[in-house]
């Protein structure tokens, strides 16, 4: 008779202590908890822009133009380009964010977890397009990919996951659109290329494409053209240096690609002492001198009209 008193009682505490720890770490959600928006009524098509501060204090903002094109304001004297995709990204995963799990309601914690006014990891500000601010404070990890965070106007501080703190970052650098010179190759129909071999002009008739003045009437090597056409249509940077420069001559290769619509000309000069060994590059449809590695310029700079007819196993051995 003891012995089932016994066994009962303890029955009874493993049944409180399970309800307990139900309690303490199943999602709030699940207790019944409302959802809680953390950027109400914004949408990724409704931010006009990003601002991020850092733990220092350093701001960064990306700023949507009515051309729905995105640059980087970083305080500095130019705003240069920033990659539309990655900042689309970045704010679809804020403006959905949708929390149920709460941590604490004490402002006592705000500064252990880092989501406090002015010790937090990273504090976020999304302005809609109608000028209106929504603000968001981002702090510690609580594992991957799940950090706590907190709206500034309650003392509430909840888990969100799929978010981090690390790609927002406060470096112009993290946010540059590294895309330079994009041509559409469908409407491509002339190239002009003058480098340290000398120059040729390619035209499109049709669907061919012949080497301006070739008496020979020969069409370029399907392969060798492709290669070509691919590399000087998409040529990407590694960094931006503003609208002045007053280095070395920019005529160590001379592009000029023409479509339908635009008319493109690549200035790129020789190559920069240093270990990066990048040359600066200007583009007509860029304010923006910039710098790009010998990978990009390469191509160009070594390219001569005779690759357009050799196959790609009889370059290599040349």
């Amino acid at each position: 008779m003891i012995r089932k008193k016994t066994n009962l009682i303890l029955l009874i505490l493993l049944v409180c202590q399970l309800v307990l720890l139900a309690f303490l770490y199943l999602p709030s959600g699940e207790k019944g908890q409302p959802m809680v928006e953390l950027f109400p009524g914004l949408t990724a098509d409704t931010v006009a822009q990003l601002s991020i501060t850092d733990a220092t204090g350093k701001t960064l903002s990306l700023k949507r133009e009515k051309d729905e094109n995105w640059f980087i304001d970083d305080g500095s004297s130019d705003m240069f380009p920033a990659d539309a995709g990655q900042i689309q990204h970045i704010i679809s995963n804020l403006t959905s964010l949708q929390l149920q799990r709460l941590v604490t309601r004490t402002r006592s914690s705000h500064i252990p977890l880092q989501v406090d006014d002015k010790v937090f990891a990273k504090k976020i500000v999304l302005t809609a397009k109608d000028g209106k601010t929504q603000t968001l404070f981002l702090g510690s990890p609580s594992g991957p990919q799940t950090i706590h965070v907190r709206p500034p106007s309650t003392d509430d501080v909840y888990l969100a996951r799929g978010i981090s703190t690390w790609n927002l970052d406060t470096h112009k650098e993290s946010w540059w659109q590294k895309v330079y010179v994009q041509v559409d190759r469908n409407s491509l129909h002339e190239v002009t290329l003058k480098n340290s071999h000398g120059s040729f002009t390619l035209r499109k008739d049709g669907e061919k494409w012949q080497v301006d003045g070739d008496q020979s009437q020969q069409e370029p090597e399907p392969a060798a053209l492709d290669n070509f056409l691919q590399k000087l249509t998409h040529i990407a940077i590694n960094s931006y240096l503003g609208k002045q420069y007053q280095g070395k001559p920019l005529d160590t290769v001379i592009l000029t690609l023409a479509t339908d619509k635009e008319r493109v000309t690549v200035n790129i000069g020789p190559e920069e002492s240093g270990e990066d060994n990048d040359h600066v590059i200007k583009s007509s449809a860029s304010p923006f001198f910039a710098t790009a590695g010998s990978f990009q310029t390469d191509p160009l700079t070594g390219m001569k009209k005779e690759d357009l007819y050799s196959k790609g196993e009889e370059k290599e051995q040349q």
